[in-house]
């Protein structure tokens, strides 16, 4: 598990540096969640939301794959900035658990203004 995890993250590394420029991945971890999501989530630097946007079916392509290599079904997809900033410091993918599936179904919206959707399927 630990070579697919160190893998996955140069992978994303060497995705985003192709296509946006200068991007550094530091840290990628599978993780549990209290509810009962599971995922995998990279930390990252220099990336913009703009870029995020524009490069969104690409990014989302990355992480599905990543995430599917991890036994991580891709359910949910997003971005975390910093709060005032266009920066974007995570992505995130997320096996949601029964509760939060039925959370996130009825909503359109992003859960926290420091969150951007890029997929969701439920």
């Amino acid at each position: 598990m630990k070579e697919e995890i160190s893998a996955g993250r140069k992978k994303l590394e060497e995705e985003l540096r192709t296509n946006m420029g200068n991007i550094f991945v530091p840290e990628a971890k599978l993780f549990g969640m209290v509810c009962g999501c599971v995922g995998f989530a990279a930390d990252l630097r220099g990336l913009k939301s703009d870029d995020v946007e524009v490069f969104r079916d690409r990014i989302n392509a990355i992480l599905e794959e990543i995430s599917n290599s991890l036994g991580v079904k891709p359910e949910f997809i997003y971005a975390r900035k910093l709060p005032g900033s266009d920066e974007v410091v995570t992505l995130t993918v997320r096996e949601l658990c029964s509760r939060c599936r039925r959370e996130f179904a009825g909503s359109k919206a992003a859960p926290r203004p420091d969150i951007m959707i890029l997929k969701k399927r439920l």
